[in-house]
This record gives structure tokens, sequence and C-alpha cells, in this order.
């Protein structure tokens, strides 16, 4: 199947599911261009910048950076945003697409056009402008993809070389992780959605 071909279809998909998304959630935030569904947990020490959606059961850790001020930033459902990790999109209108359930750890920085699911990068790992991940890929500390490549499915990068191999096994969903930082972190952070509801309340 043509890439183009195939980027064009998940674009269109990704919009259709956004429409509904903002049809049928109560979005928690006074600003119109973004979009975080209920059921998500935002810190406020995190940054949020131009037209993004956050999906249901997401959970961002402080001073996460969204930056979309150049493109948005679409973020499907059960992701995980460690702290400091930077999630930018440099192209010029053009969607940055995050699917399901992947981890991205303590100050990572991602500027892919497109990130899989079940997809895990390390700290300090560096997803460059335009690459696209598939599904359970693994990004070790420290590693890169570089810009414009395209890393097929089950493909782990390691080592100082960036070195690749196929994995034999997918990665598990986060979902234990998932509901201890659920039942955390309300209890040491004020939430964004809570903070812009007040806000709007008054």
């Amino acid at each position: 199947m043509n890439a183009e071909y195939l980027w064009r279809s998940i674009v269109e998909s990704v919009a259709r599911s956004n429409l509904i998304f903002r049809k049928k959630v109560h979005i928690m935030t006074d600003s119109s261009r973004v979009s975080i569904a209920t059921s998500t947990i935002v810190c406020v020490e995190a940054e949020i910048k131009g037209e993004v959606i956050i999906k249901e059961g997401c959970v961002v850790h402080p001073h996460v950076v969204f930056d979309a001020t150049n493109g948005p930033i679409y973020v499907g459902e059960n992701n995980i945003f460690e702290e400091f990790a930077v999630i930018r999109n440099n192209s010029e209108g053009q969607p940055m697409i995050i699917g399901d359930s992947n981890i991205f750890q303590v100050h990572s920085k991602c500027s892919a056009k497109y990130v899989g699911s079940r997809n895990v990068i390390g700290v300090h790992a560096h997803l460059e402008d335009g690459c696209s991940v598939s599904d359970d890929c693994s990004i070790g500390p420290k590693c890169r993809v570089f810009s414009k490549q395209n890393l097929e499915p089950s493909v782990a990068v390691y080592g100082p070389s960036n070195s690749h191999r196929v994995t034999s096994t997918p990665n598990l969903t986060p979902t234990l992780q998932l509901e201890f930082l659920r039942k955390i972190l309300p209890s040491y952070h004020h939430l964004y959605n809570k903070k812009k509801v007040t806000a709007a309340a008054q």
C-alpha cells in the first residue's frame, strides 16, 4: 500500500474520531483549541499550547510540554507522559498523531509525524521531525529515531549507535501503571482540568 495513501487514511480516520469525541465528551478546559477528556489526568504544571486533543484515560505528569503552535497534536487513549517530556509538532499545519497506550518517559522528546500504539520512548530519547513509529516499538534511553525515518512494528532501538533489532513479543499495555498513577497523582498535584473548571465557574 502506498505510504501517502496510508497516511491520508490515518488522518481521515482520526479526524472522524475527533469529531465524535468533541461532540460526546464534556471538555474540561476554557480554551476551544484544547480538548481533554474528563477521565484524563493532566497536572497543572504541564504546558499546553495550540490545538491539542487528549482522549480518555491518559496521564500527563508535571512539566510536560505539548507545543502545537505549528500544527495540531492528536493524542489517543491511555498514554503516559512523564516529567519534562516534550511533544512538539514542528510541521507546517500537518497533524501529529499519537495512538494508544504509549509511554513517553522522563525528558523524552517527540516531533514525530506519527506514533502508533504500545510504544515505549525511553529517558532522553528523541523522535526527530517527521519520523514515524508504528506499534510495539521500544526506543532506548538517549536513542534517536532520525528525521523522516519510518520504524516498522516491534523494532527496538538501543545502544550508542542506535542499533535496531526486531522483537518477538508485543509490548504490554501499561494498565497497572495507569491505575496507580490515577490514584496517586491527584493526591499530590492540582489537576489542569479541575483548575480550568474552577476558573470558568468564577
